[in-house]
């Protein structure tokens, strides 16, 4: 198979937003048969002409830039127009809603980097002039992983223009509410097929149900060819994983993976003892363990079980494990081969990726944690508020969705590998670091800045049960919780 590597630096230019075409293009799957591209893909919001240079643009953007584009924010060329009709929009501000789930008790502080990031950021954007000098406010509501129906209530009943950077893990709970108060989103993840695929809805890094990137599998595949072939999985019973770990069931033997146990799924609040699960992989002959889940305490327990035990299990795992406080804690080796799929250039990097060291500069500026969920929340954000600022003074729903959905190559500025957000599509590229005592490396591709692509790493999803649930229509929009 034909493969890419493709630098995260990209030609400094403005997103362009076609008003004209049509809103909702979410037909158009691309099939896993296609052939492998062979030139290199497009980068940013322009195109690199080979696999490992970048197009160099000697034009200086005006204003501050942010990564490899100018900041979506700034005073406006002109006065701003309101006439009371748009939900959270005045002549001089504009309401936005955000949350994150920290107040969870058995979690304290759980996907807090999010809120962070968007504080961050909003701050930042203000600072400029706002969005066409309309300033933000940010309204924050902590669904604390269970309540999400009241988060969302919340926020429809506040009056809010968007659902800006929001990650709530049990977003299938708020659906039903968002879509009677037709609360548009352009949230940090989706982990519900309904939600990924909800009417108005869009992300810096899609994660659609009927589809999914799969570079990691063939990638893992290449390192690990024998081992591939004799993987378990482990998950906890809430939909939230579960749907993960379906998808990742689907898909990955088409990479040569199969799988000696598929079922194990473990306590959502965790495990008094992680043993009988770690005699079960034991037992399965499993080599490699695909986790779906949090790396503390639950997967540390699990490794340290493992360690324990004798097994010696190559873990393979979600971008989520890429964070300073889960490698902090592999004081003891437990998790030395976790093995951690990416579409983000990793921070370590960010002397070679202009992006990566804008949002580590803006998080010590204004404070917070940095952690990739940051990095998620940042490319959402600017993805809406590029959107939004193309409105001018006029600035309705209707038109940052046309807006929206318009957008077809989207690297949050030069954060990550190129999406397809008005299209629903995720990236066909991808990375994988390795944690070896509290540091992080990368082990595909070598080069710094790289990724590798293939067009056929994205690929379709027919049967998992979180798909068959949302009930897509034509144009992939949920049904599941529609009006009826």
């Amino acid at each position: 198979m034909a493969q890419l590597r493709v630098r995260a630096v990209a030609v400094v230019s403005v997103a362009a937003f076609v008003l004209a075409a049509c809103g909702k293009d979410r037909e158009a799957t691309p099939s896993a048969t296609d052939a492998p591209v062979t030139t290199a893909a497009p980068v940013g919001t322009g195109g690199s002409p080979d696999s490992t240079t970048a197009v160099t643009d000697t034009t200086a953007p005006a204003g501050p830039t942010f990564g490899d584009a100018p900041w979506p924010c700034g005073k406006g060329d002109g006065a701003n127009t309101d006439d009371g009709s748009e939900t959270g929009v005045t002549k001089d501000s504009v309401s936005i809603a955000t949350g994150d789930d920290a107040g969870y008790a058995g979690s304290p502080g759980l996907s807090h980097e999010i809120t962070d990031a968007m504080k961050a950021l909003v701050a930042q954007c203000n600072e400029l002039g706002g969005i066409n000098g309309r300033q933000i406010k940010m309204n924050y509501y902590d669904a604390k992983l269970f309540e999400v129906p009241a988060a969302m209530q919340s926020a429809c009943d506040a009056g809010n223009f968007f659902l800006v950077g929001e990650g709530w893990a049990f977003d299938s709970n708020q659906e039903e509410i968002r879509l009677g108060c037709k609360l548009p989103a352009v949230p940090t993840y989706t982990v519900s097929a309904a939600f990924a695929h909800g009417k108005d809805v869009y992300m810096g890094v899609p994660n659609p149900a009927d589809e999914t990137t799969t570079a990691f599998f063939a990638q893992m595949a290449k390192l690990f060819p024998e081992q591939v072939k004799h993987v378990a999985t482990l998950t906890g019973a809430f939909s939230a994983t579960q749907e993960t770990r379906d998808r990742l069931v689907e898909v990955a033997p088409k990479f040569g993976w199969a799988f000696s146990e598929s079922t194990l799924e473990h306590n959502p609040l965790g495990e008094a003892d992680w043993t009988p699960f770690v005699k079960q992989i034991a037992d399965s002959g499993a080599q490699i363990l695909s986790w779906q889940g949090t790396c503390l305490p639950h997967l540390l327990n699990v490794a340290q079980a493992a360690k324990a035990n004798g097994l010696n299990l190559i873990i393979a795992a979600d971008s989520n494990h890429y964070a300073r406080e889960c490698a902090d804690a592999n004081t003891t080796g437990a998790l030395d081969n976790m093995h951690i799929r990416m579409a983000f250039i990793p921070f370590e990097e960010a002397s070679v990726n202009k992006a990566t060291q804008d949002y580590l500069d803006m998080m010590k500026k204004y404070g917070g944690d940095v952690a990739m969920l940051g990095a998620q929340a940042t490319s959402s954000f600017l993805l809406w508020a590029t959107a939004a600022s193309a409105c001018g003074a006029t600035l309705t729903r209707a038109c940052v969705l046309q807006n929206l959905a318009n957008t077809h190559s989207w690297t949050g500025q030069g954060l990550h590998a190129e999406t397809d957000p008005g299209s629903n599509h995720p990236p066909k590229c991808g990375l994988i670091i390795k944690l070896v005592g509290t540091t992080y490396s990368r082990v595909v591709p070598a080069e710094p800045g790289t990724y590798e692509c293939d067009d056929s790493w994205i690929t379709p999803i027919t049967n998992s049960p979180g798909l068959l649930a949302a009930k897509l229509d034509a144009n992939r929009i949920s049904q599941q919780f529609a009006a009826g």
